[in-house]
């Protein structure tokens, strides 16, 4: 009983990740609850007003057109005002930088979104797609250096404190939800981006709370 896959994803199709792979993915492991990656507002668009298509909810309603299952949103942490806004306009500056760290952090998506589209959902939870992650993140930090400015170090100072907060919220509620529904399979569906972290933060949640979840971390043979 509670055994939960995680599943990580790009909310965007690129070649081989897309809805049919990961549609294929949820029938193989047959899932009796669906924790998403979603706030309230964007579930709400997702599957009631049909505005929001990503990779994950076109698969999820795929898989809901034979089965009758409980889907949650579970990315409920509320978000500052302005938060994406500000977050893209530190991004753009940072990617569109002249030096040596911008270009190879350029150089680096390219790599990224090849290494997707070819090997799409393999590669998206796999150890080599933590490394480049944390190499993005030491390049963004080295062009953020190089401008040194105070306006874009504290942009992502709050967007990594944000990310951590949205992380604990979202184990939070799949333990809540847990501890008041028993369920034999359930799947967590989260962006590659939280893999490592995620991963981290669950062995705390292991630790410090009384219900044992079984946690299975998808990876292709």
């Amino acid at each position: 009983m509670y055994n939960i896959n995680l599943v990580c994803t790009r909310h965007e199709e690129c070649g081989n990740c897309n809805s049919m792979e990961l549609y294929s993915i949820i029938e193989k492991i047959g899932p009796e609850i669906i924790f998403e990656e979603l706030s309230y507002s964007n579930f709400d668009m997702a599957y009631n007003q049909n505005s929001l298509p990503t990779v994950e909810t076109n698969a999820v309603k795929q898989y809901l057109l034979n089965r009758q299952v409980e889907h949650i949103p579970v990315d409920t942490y509320a978000l500052p005002e302005f938060y994406h806004k500000q977050v893209d306009q530190m991004l753009d500056k940072v990617f569109r930088g002249v030096g040596q760290n911008s270009f190879r952090l350029r150089g680096l998506l390219d790599r990224q979104y090849g290494y997707t589209s070819q090997h799409g959902f393999k590669y998206l939870n796999s150890d080599y797609h933590d490394n480049l992650i944390e190499e993005h993140y030491r390049l963004r930090v080295a062009v953020l250096n190089e401008l040194n400015d105070e306006r874009w170090f504290s942009i992502n100072n709050l967007d990594k404190e944000i990310i951590e907060k949205r992380e604990f919220e979202i184990l939070t509620n799949i333990y809540k939800y847990s501890n008041d529904n028993p369920y034999e399979q359930a799947l967590m569906l989260i962006g590659a981006g939280h893999r490592k972290s995620i991963f981290t933060l669950i062995e705390k949640f292991k630790i410090q709370e009384e219900l044992k979840l079984n946690w299975a971390f998808y990876a292709e043979n």
